[in-house]
């Protein structure tokens, strides 16, 4: 079984590794400020900024890592009807383990 250092291992190098945000609109892939990175209560938190400066409809999310690989990718449909539309996206990675017999 894992310990409490390994977990803790495994969540800083999510906190690490992950290097920007990116949202999906009109099928083409926009940079997206990454505005936090914590571990609160053993989950990281990974919060993105998309600002599109048009009312447009994202289809989906995804977060980079230092590789310039995708570390994780979610399909939304949110549509934004005026250009000064911001939203806020997260993720939230929680680490469990379970003993299979």
């Amino acid at each position: 079984m894992l310990t409490t250092y390994a977990f803790d291992d495994l969540r800083n190098f999510i906190k690490r590794d992950i290097y920007k945000a990116q949202y999906q609109r009109s099928g083409s892939w926009y940079d997206a400020p990454i505005t936090e990175i914590v571990i609160t209560n053993g989950i990281v938190r990974v919060k993105a900024q998309v600002s599109p400066g048009v009312a447009c409809t994202i289809q989906a999310v995804r977060l980079i890592n230092q590789e310039q690989q995708v570390f994780c990718q979610k399909a939304v449909n949110i549509v934004l009807e005026t250009p000064s539309t911001n939203l806020m996206q997260w993720f939230d990675f929680s680490i469990t383990e379970s003993e299979v017999s």
